[in-house]
């Protein structure tokens, strides 16, 4: 197989672009990303590599560093040896911001950077063009001398609502859409919203290593008055609850009695055997719960409440390692070649929560979840129809990609009810912590982005006069964007082989040809997953 890569390679660097030229529109690209990133006077920051950068950084100004664990530390003063940066300042995380000193490991930190006040704007610079331009600069530059390991958990923006004392974490947005190719808007509940002054303010942070471009967004409010509970369904439309019941059994697909960890939400996952994370099941893990139906009932709503896993995290290595400082040709590629499109999408659908119920003997697809976010639970609903024909019990089956989903708790309601109307609320003012004026960018869905590096965010308030008569208000919050993961590179066998086989342009010809076999694909991701879990269990 690999002297298949490698002379499918060979083959493909003979078609390829020249030398020359492909570097003169990286070039290209760089300048006119630097250019667009000039401004006015603000926060310089300057990304820091080296034992030799930081040295010369002493004395002149605070530094900022990201760690591993999505804390942001601004060290006032500084130090550092061999393997510790020490210092005195701030750490935030969560929107929380506490006093710190003491020491962090550099194998923890994701990047460094110094603070100046400028005329000029140089922001993130350098990471943007690792995620936008690809690996341009590690071309250009010599090897980091700091350990730089991408945090895992999610790839998207955290949404966090206002509660009337400090900014809790409610959701996460857009986390599929890799690529402006991907754009897509997301829908979110807000149960901690709370209005000050007449006024809900919530906030869109970037604290990963990734690029995120926000095309639009939007708070919505609904009147739930005389709902317990409501939730989302897969076409963002919100339903009441008034009686949701548990499975009256459930098994997994070892069948393993699983009733106990899904019966109620009580933050008691279920969770994957890894058992058929292999090519013979597919590499899908498969649940099956069971619903006793009342009398004379023609529908229901099934409630998921699940989180998904930070297997992201082995995939991205994994594209790394095969992509290495090809990541530019890869998000042109993404932009212009449907194909490409095309495979991405259907990975994407792999991931999805498969939601089928039983018809006797047959399994009928109704629907599919998205997978949401692996930091913050989340609840959410597909309509089932037609019960009415079934000999019975309700059986559904639920089946995703091995290990993506989590789940908590199902359950069903059978009411017969109608979705509660949503209500825009109009956006009175954003504040951005890079000092940008980014308000006329996210009004609508247009071609203009407001793009957010880490540790920014917005601030965005709305007015809440429409809530004014409500008994309950309940806040839905919608953000339409994409993002551009800042892929990492690493020195495993599987990296060593593209290496000797393929370069720039090739690697995606190759990538192709790679994520299209799913046995070849995975189980590197796998055994990387299990590594790092019997890792973790071991500390």
């Amino acid at each position: 197989m690999i002297a298949l890569f490698r002379n499918e390679a060979a083959s493909l660097r003979r078609k390829s672009m020249r030398p020359d030229m492909k570097y003169a529109i990286c070039f290209l690209g760089l300048f006119i990303l630097v250019a667009a990133l000039i401004g006015s006077g603000c926060f310089a920051t300057y990304e820091l590599k080296t034992k030799a950068d930081l040295q010369q950084r002493e004395g002149q100004g605070p530094i900022r560093a990201l760690t591993v664990d999505s804390i942001l530390y601004t060290l006032e003063t500084f130090s550092f040896t061999d393997s510790l940066l020490s210092g005195r300042g701030t750490q935030k995380q969560n929107g929380l911001t506490a006093q710190f000193q003491g020491s962090i490991p550099f194998s923890h930190i994701v990047f460094i950077e110094g603070l100046e006040t400028s005329f000029w704007k140089t922001v993130w610079v350098v990471p943007m063009v690792a995620g936008v331009i690809g690996g341009l600069l590690t071309v250009m530059t010599e090897h980091p001398q700091f350990t730089i390991s991408r945090p895992s958990g999610s790839s998207c923006p955290y949404v966090y609502a206002f509660d009337g004392t400090q900014f809790k974490l409610e959701a996460e947005a857009f986390g599929t859409s890799i690529s402006k190719a991907l754009e897509a808007q997301t829908f979110s509940l807000l149960p901690s919203l709370v209005p000050v002054d007449g006024h809900p303010t919530v906030r869109i942070s970037n604290e990963r290593p990734e690029t995120h471009l926000l095309n639009s967004v939007n708070l919505l409010v609904a009147d739930a008055r005389g709902a317990s509970t409501v939730v989302l369904d897969i076409d963002n439309v919100l339903w009441p609850l008034p009686h949701a019941v548990p499975p009256a059994a459930a098994r997994d697909h070892s069948g393993k009695d699983i009733l106990s960890d899904l019966v109620k939400k009580d933050n008691r996952y279920w969770k994957s055997d890894l058992a058929r994370a292999a090519p013979f099941s597919g590499f899908r893990d498969k649940l099956e719960v069971q619903f006793d139906i009342p009398q004379g009932t023609s529908e229901a709503t099934l409630v998921v409440q699940a989180i998904n896993t930070e297997l992201i995290t082995e995939v991205y290595r994994t594209v790394g390692a095969v992509l290495g400082d090809a990541t530019l040709s890869f998000y042109q590629a993404l932009e212009r070649d449907p194909e490409l499109q095309r495979i991405i999408r259907e990975w994407i659908r792999e991931c999805n929560l498969r939601i089928e119920v039983a018809n006797d003997t047959n399994w009928k697809e109704v629907g599919m979840m998205l997978p949401e976010a692996n930091v913050v639970p989340f609840s959410r609903a597909i309509r089932i129809g037609n019960l009415g024909g079934l000999q019975g019990p309700l059986r559904v089956r639920l089946s995703s990609l091995t290990e993506v989903w989590r789940i908590d708790a199902v359950s069903v309601d059978f009411s017969i009810v109608q979705p509660l109307p949503l209500h825009p609320l109009e956006m009175v003012s954003v504040s951005a912590s890079d000092k940008m004026n980014w308000e006329s960018a996210i009004k609508s869905s247009d071609s203009s982005y407001a793009v957010i590096l880490p540790p920014n965010y917005l601030d965005i308030t709305f007015d809440s006069a429409p809530t004014l008569g409500m008994q309950r208000p309940v806040y839905v919050f919608a953000a339409q964007g994409y993002l551009y993961e800042w892929l990492p590179t690493q020195t495993e066998p599987f990296s060593s082989v593209f290496s000797e086989a393929t370069t720039g342009g090739d690697r995606v010809a190759m990538f192709k040809l790679l994520i299209e076999r799913r046995d070849l694909f995975l189980p590197p991701i796998y055994a990387g997953w299990r590594k790092a879990a019997e890792q973790d269990n071991g500390r």
